[in-house]
């Protein structure tokens, strides 16, 4: 046997020596940590959904759930399940690779908070979407892409392989149900009217609401809060409105997002929700301090009405063009 095989069986045997502190499993490296995988059969295919254990089943569960209340399309569940297959094995990892934490091994030195916040699936799950909406077309990336330009990690390809499953256990799990539009219940009622300064101009405001409730994380002004709490009274869908990004009024708290899809083109009855909300919110723009809104490659202003809109980023990306929701800034 020559010296390089020997050296082999020497190293695969004591990776998995080193990971048998506990029942025997099958066992993937992660960021050089020796950690559960899904359990595969005896012939070497992918797990199925139904292999999946009660505590991965759980944390997947937390990630789509997080995703849904966020209002991230279908697909970028998708991108954080996938994520957290290759990066955890959908375990809530107590230690990792240097000072990596959680199910998606994120590091307290690189900014992602702190290490209890980090083991907190909640925040993890959250912090990676806040991370992925930075990223500019996401939405169109290969998936392992998407993953890598959120985790940066040594092994940027390797996020691919898990495409399938997380598809697989993302539709079990309902990843993007409860983000279509449904204006069954609108009504064309007239919004309670924000304060305003005795010259008629707008207040300024503080980013002072903290967590932004449509997000769970960052802040909102309170005359954003009151925008979210009229449109929620007259039947539109619930919004994203808080994200980290380097433009625009999101990071500011001042912005909000109402989708009409779980991600792709609104029509038929989604494409009218949009329409309706579109005219709601200029109809109230003055009882509502809105700036401008933007929907389906038209954008209102105060000063031009409605317009074409220039999409700044390019492609036809269904976000980028808001076709799939309606955003709405405020001043």
């Amino acid at each position: 046997m020559s010296n390089r095989v020997v050296a082999l069986v020497v190293g695969a045997f004591l990776l998995v020596g080193s990971c048998l502190a506990g029942p025997l499993l099958l066992l993937t490296s992660v960021n050089d940590e020796c950690v559960p995988a899904p359990v595969t059969s005896m012939a070497g295919s992918p797990p199925t959904v139904g292999q999946w254990d009660a505590e991965q089943l759980a944390n997947a569960r937390t990630i789509v759930n997080v995703g849904t209340d966020r209002r991230i399309p279908a697909r970028g569940q998708i991108i954080a399940l996938a994520t957290a297959m290759q990066e955890s094995g959908l375990h809530n990892l107590a230690g990792g690779d240097r000072d990596s934490v959680g199910l998606f091994q994120q590091r307290p030195s690189q900014g992602w908070g702190t290490p209890a916040q980090i083991a907190d699936p909640v925040y993890a799950a959250g912090k990676f979407y806040d991370k992925l909406a930075t990223i500019r077309g996401w939405q169109t990336m290969p998936l392992t892409e998407a993953a890598q330009a959120v985790q940066g990690s040594s092994l940027p390809n390797a996020y691919a392989k898990w495409e399938d499953d997380a598809t697989a256990l993302g539709q079990q799990l309902g990843a993007g149900t409860g983000n279509a539009a449904d204006c069954s219940t609108t009504t064309a009622a007239m919004a309670d009217p924000v304060e305003r300064n005795p010259d008629g101009s707008w207040p300024k405001e503080p980013c002072s609401i903290r967590p932004d409730p449509t997000t769970g994380s960052g802040c909102l002004t309170p005359r954003t809060l009151h925008l979210v709490q009229q449109a929620e009274a007259a039947g539109f869908p619930k919004p994203g409105c808080y994200r980290v990004d380097d433009h625009g009024e999101h990071p500011q708290g001042r912005a909000c997002d109402f989708m009409m899809t779980s991600g792709g083109e609104a029509s038929g009855a989604q494409k009218a929700c949009g329409d309706a909300m579109a005219v709601w919110a200029v109809a109230n723009a003055d009882r509502l301090g809105i700036k401008y809104v933007i929907w389906f490659r038209r954008i209102w202003t105060r000063s031009e009405g409605w317009h074409a809109y220039n999409n700044p980023f390019g492609g036809d990306d269904p976000s980028g063009w808001h076709t799939n929701h309606v955003h709405i800034s405020l001043e």
